[in-house]
């Protein structure tokens, strides 16, 4: 059984935080600190537990900012190479944060300190207050962080930016003004790092669902004289949610033609009424006239509390078919997750290929 993420900043990452800070201030309260940690942690979901850990915290380092950012900075220096990105990386969260709680009014020291911190676990969420408050001062970073040797510190120039960044404090201005954004990933398009190029796709990503038009203009300027093939990957990510749309200038870049050569289309279900934690299985038959790049998808029409339908959509089989009959299943669990609500009621599943619908059927949620 998978544990929830919020059990990662719990008994063992406080322990973790308090190993960490008395090996670096001599006089730091450890078992204080742990006692009083645990005291308050448990009733807690996971970003109120990293504010909860930074009001705590913040009782046992000093109140000048100028002498916890050293502090800070040391944090490094002391956490064992076998713990950083791992379950204990959750344990740097709440001291990551810290400084967008506390060095918010010392923006050239807290910007430092995160530069130091990141590789640890990410600075993406601590760097939002500071766009928003300090723009032009922390943009002219986020372009030195971009040329930065560590891969870490270049995603966060890409990450840290994100217009829609999940979990992260949005920031006015970066929605309206995206190519500002498009000026740090234009120096990262060839990074050698998938971890930063994950990020400069996400980002795109994020651009195109309100400028999709733009970011097809960027893929398209990339993609030309001999691209790396860290822009192929990075263009073909970029554009998922346009390829899911149907959009057609981002299917075309990608090779996927909007005139399709398919025959005899029949999509079902294997039922009509289902439970939660139970499971459907979807079946798409075609014939295809002749070979063609396809990206079939399904997609899920969810009810929600105001009546209104959301849609999720799945990837199914994507790539070159031969021409022929072709005949596809795939299976869908309705079961509780952290990122999706069921209600009861009818759910629309639907076939897209290459962001054509081909087709619905109901199936009701009982």
């Amino acid at each position: 059984m998978s544990t929830l993420l919020k059990e990662r900043l719990a008994d063992d990452a406080i322990a973790q935080i308090a190993h960490i800070f008395s090996k670096i201030k001599p006089n730091f309260a450890s078992q204080d600190f742990i006692h009083q940690a645990q005291s308050g942690i448990h009733k807690l979901e996971l970003k109120a537990r990293v504010y909860y850990l930074i009001d705590v915290l913040a009782q046992y380092l000093p109140r000048d900012f100028s002498q916890t950012a050293l502090l800070l900075q040391q944090v490094p220096q002391h956490w064992s190479a076998h713990n950083t990105q791992d379950n204990y990386s959750f344990a740097a969260w709440p001291i990551i944060d810290y400084v967008a709680v506390y060095g918010l009014n010392h923006p050239d020291l807290a910007l430092q300190t995160l530069k130091v911190l990141t590789p640890l676990f990410t600075a993406e969420f601590a760097i939002r207050p500071f766009l928003q408050h300090h723009f032009d001062l922390t943009y002219g970073y986020l372009q030195d962080w971009a040329k930065d040797e560590n891969h870490h510190v270049r995603r966060l120039a890409s990450e840290g930016c994100r217009p829609r960044l999940p979990w992260g404090q949005r920031v006015p201005y970066l929605m309206n003004n995206h190519q500002q954004i498009m000026t740090i990933l234009e120096q990262l398009k060839d990074d050698s790092s998938d971890y930063v190029q994950r990020s400069v796709a996400n980002n795109l990503n994020d651009i195109s669902k309100s400028h999709p038009q733009l970011v097809v203009n960027l893929a398209q300027d990339w993609l030309v004289n001999q691209p790396t093939p860290q822009r192929h990957w990075i263009v073909k990510h970029a554009t998922r949610g346009l390829v899911k749309a149907g959009h057609s200038d981002a299917l075309a870049l990608l090779g996927y033609s909007q005139t399709l050569k398919l025959q005899n289309i029949h999509f079902s279900l294997n039922k009509t009424q289902i439970s939660m934690n139970e499971t459907v299985q979807l079946s798409l038959s075609f014939l295809l006239l002749e070979p063609q790049n396809l990206v079939i998808d399904y997609a899920l029409h969810l009810p929600r509390a105001n009546g209104k339908k959301s849609v999720k959509v799945f990837k199914w089989k994507t790539g070159l078919l031969a021409a022929g009959q072709h005949q596809l299943t795939q299976s869908y669990t309705f079961k509780v997750i952290t990122t999706r609500r069921y209600y009861q009621g009818c759910h629309d599943f639907e076939v897209l290929v290459n962001g054509q619908s081909m087709g619905f059927k109901k199936i009701e949620l009982i």
